[in-house]
């Protein structure tokens, strides 16, 4: 994963799963070895705190989910990592016990933090406003709950729902760009100080989502003026599905799928944070063909080809 802080783990465990299938494919596999280390305190958090599954009846975590594909696969997991330095053929970094490791490789893939783009903001007066304007990480500040609570106090109502930049309405950021009003996964910090904690996601189905729902608000906004009501969409009310690819082939491929509902948990709503009707993962060939399918519709929404707008999210 990298840093202790950067998220989209589910694009780092399709990766390490591709680079598994295609050494199988070539034949090679038992000449390698394959690690995954992950700023995740526990497989299967994906940035989301983990999510508990309803599987004919039974409640299993993606903890035990996840670990199945690691232990079929013979993929090795080193989890609650932040990757200190690299120097070539060696990863050096810390565990939250607060120890320091080290790992030599042939080939590897590291995932950057997600940051903002260092911009500068002005008022009118040309008074400098971009701590009013920007988190610390560069991303920007929506209707959001910034004051900082305890992990203990977290509620989905914390997160955004209009996307509007605080103090002004005529502007959103949706998707990667807003500031998260705190991290979805339980934070933790080493002996040391390091924070190995991944951040949330905002990418995929939620970016499109928001990005629809700030378009609605300015169309609005031209059709009935200023004073006209912003549409809501907030990752506490929203679901999303990932499938995350671990081997391409129309008959040899896999594919893990999981959707979730919602985003955010909210345990004052349901037991698990999720409702557990919509909150499955399925690990298989039909993955495989979900995902190249929604690689063309995707494709097909993005160039605004004949029918793109009824292409869901």
């Amino acid at each position: 994963m990298g840093h202790g802080t950067c998220t989209c783990e589910g694009a780092a465990f399709e990766y390490v799963f591709n680079v598994d299938h295609e050494l199988r494919e070539a034949g090679v596999r038992e000449l390698a070895r394959v690690v995954y280390l992950t700023n995740e305190a526990e497989l299967g958090d994906f940035g989301v705190g983990g999510m508990t599954f309803d599987d004919m009846g039974f409640e299993t975590s993606s903890e035990l989910w996840t670990g199945s594909l690691f232990r079929e696969r013979g993929v090795e997991a080193v989890l609650g990592v932040h990757v200190t330095t690299v120097e070539p053929g060696v990863v050096h970094f810390e565990t939250l016990d607060g120890q320091m490791h080290s790992l030599a490789f042939d080939f590897a893939m590291l995932l950057p933090p997600f940051g903002g783009v260092p911009l500068a903001a002005y008022d009118r007066d040309g008074s400098d406003i971009t701590s009013e304007l920007f988190a610390p990480s560069g991303f920007m500040k929506v209707d959001a709950d910034y004051s900082g609570k305890p992990y203990e106090q977290w509620k989905a109502s914390d997160w955004p729902k209009t996307y509007f930049a605080q103090g002004y309405d005529n502007i959103w950021a949706v998707g990667i760009a807003f500031a998260p009003p705190h991290q979805i996964s339980k934070p933790r910090k080493t002996p040391n100080g390091t924070i190995i904690a991944p951040s949330p996601p905002r990418t995929g189905m939620p970016s499109g989502v928001m990005g629809k729902t700030a378009a609605l608000s300015i169309v609005d906004r031209i059709k009935h003026g200023p004073g006209a009501k912003a549409h809501e969409a907030s990752m506490a009310n929203m679901g999303a599905a990932c499938i995350a690819s671990a081997g391409a082939g129309l008959r040899t491929g896999s594919a893990a799928a999981m959707t979730m509902m919602p985003i955010v948990p909210d345990y004052d709503r349901y037991a698990t944070g999720r409702d557990l009707k919509d909150t499955r993962g399925e690990l298989g060939l039909s993955g495989h063909w979900v995902k190249l399918m929604l690689h063309y519709l995707f494709i097909h929404k993005a160039k605004g080809r004949l029918g793109w707008q009824f292409i869901p999210e």
